[in-house]
């Protein structure tokens, strides 16, 4: 009985606790069309950090970082991927993406967003990618798994 309360009061508080998206870009890349969809993408200015390193090959290479450490700002940028996005992902089973550590992983097509649309990465295609990582608030007795189908589940 005491269990039953706490599964429903746990999950109406459970969700989003933070987020990540990286990009990597090459020499040739537009940084500021790149930041100016990550800054709409996320719903702030200037979020991105970018880091300048070489790459395995020899060519400079940059890394953007954006990391969101406000429940509401990660949750409405999840909300931001689009219903499209959110039943590709329960298609897809939200199992393969969610690691021992309680984190969601997603990667968006980075020439989509460019253009101002969110597309899921497809597998094994080259294409430039943005990767997202949403930590997941789950307790004992909930799986993060169904924590996260529930909160995609109420953003269609």
């Amino acid at each position: 009985m005491v269990s039953d309360y706490l599964q429903v009061v746990c999950r109406r508080y459970m969700g989003i606790l933070r987020a990540e998206w990286r990009v990597h870009t090459t020499a040739f890349d537009d940084l500021k069309l790149i930041e100016d969809s990550m800054d709409w993408l996320c719903n702030m200015e200037n979020c991105l950090d970018w880091s300048k390193e070489k790459s395995f090959h020899g060519p400079a290479m940059n890394t953007g970082l954006v990391k969101i450490n406000r429940r509401k700002v990660a949750l409405d940028c999840l909300k931001k991927l689009g219903s499209e996005v959110h039943i590709a992902l329960l298609t897809d089973g939200l199992e393969r993406r969610i690691d021992g550590d309680k984190n969601l992983h997603i990667r968006i097509s980075l020439p989509m967003l460019v253009k101002g649309q969110i597309k899921l990465a497809r597998s094994g295609n080259n294409e430039p990618t943005v990767k997202g990582i949403f930590k997941i608030e789950s307790y004992p007795g909930s799986h993060p798994r169904d924590v996260v189908t529930e909160i995609i589940e109420g953003m269609i």
